[in-house]
C-alpha cells in the first residue's frame, strides 16, 4: 500500500496516463483503489490537490466532468514512476485496463478445461456481455501444463487477448491500443 502523499499522486497521474483518455472523477477512483494500493480517502485527499495544482485537468462533456493529465501532470507520471515499483505498476495498468474494458461494461469473462483422449486437453473461453457473445474460443492443447499456461494468461489477461484477437483479425494495430 501506498502512504506518502507524493507516491500517492504519481500513482493516479501514471494511471490516468496509462488510461490515455479523459475519465469521470469516479471512474478514476474506482481504477486507482481497485487494488487496494491507495484508500479512498487518500484518493480523495490527493486527487483534489492534483486539481488544484493544475496537474489534472477538469473539462465538461454531455453533462459529465471529466478530468486528463495538463502537461504538468504529464511531465510529473512521465519522470517520476520509477518511485513506484514495477509490480504495482503493472498491476495498477493492467487492472485499470479491466476496468474499463470488461468491468464497466459488464462483461463476463468465463474458461473451463478438458480432458481429452490421447493426453490431449480441450480449452474452452468466452467473453459475454449479457446475452451477447463477444469471444467463444476452443483450443485442443498437447499437454496439461501447456493447458495451465494457457488457462492461466486468458484469466488473468483476457482483455489483452480479447484486442490481439481483434487486431490480428482486423490486420488493425489500432484494437491494440482501444
Amino acid at each position: 500500500m501506498l502512504v506518502e502523499k507524493d507516491d500517492i499522486k504519481i500513482f493516479i497521474l501514471y494511471v490516468l496516463g496509462k488510461v490515455g483518455y479523459p475519465v469521470d472523477k469516479e471512474t478514476l477512483h474506482s481504477i486507482c483503489v481497485l487494488d487496494g494500493f491507495i484508500t479512498s480517502f487518500d484518493f480523495i485527499e490527493c486527487f483534489d490537490e492534483l486539481v488544484s495544482s493544475e496537474n489534472l485537468i477538469k473539462t465538461e462533456t454531455d453533462g459529465t466532468e471529466k478530468f486528463s493529465l495538463s502537461d504538468k501532470g504529464r511531465h510529473v507520471a512521465d519522470t517520476l514512476n520509477g518511485k513506484l515499483l514495477n509490480s504495482v505498476r503493472e498491476t495498477a495498468v493492467k487492472s485499470a485496463l479491466r476496468f474499463l474494458d470488461f468491468g464497466k461494461r459488464g462483461t463476463e469473462i468465463e474458461s473451463r478445461a478438458f480432458e481429452k483422449p490421447h493426453g490431449k486437453y480441450e480449452f474452452t473461453c468466452s467473453l459475454r456481455e449479457g446475452d451477447e457473445s463477444l469471444l467463444e474460443m476452443n483450443v485442443t492443447l498437447d499437454s496439461y501444463k501447456q493447458l495451465e499456461k494457457v488457462k492461466h494468461n486468458f484469466d488473468n489477461n483476457a482483455e489483452y487477448i480479447y484486442r490481439g484477437i481483434l487486431s490480428i483479425l482486423s490486420g488493425d494495430a489500432d484494437y491494440l491500443l482501444k
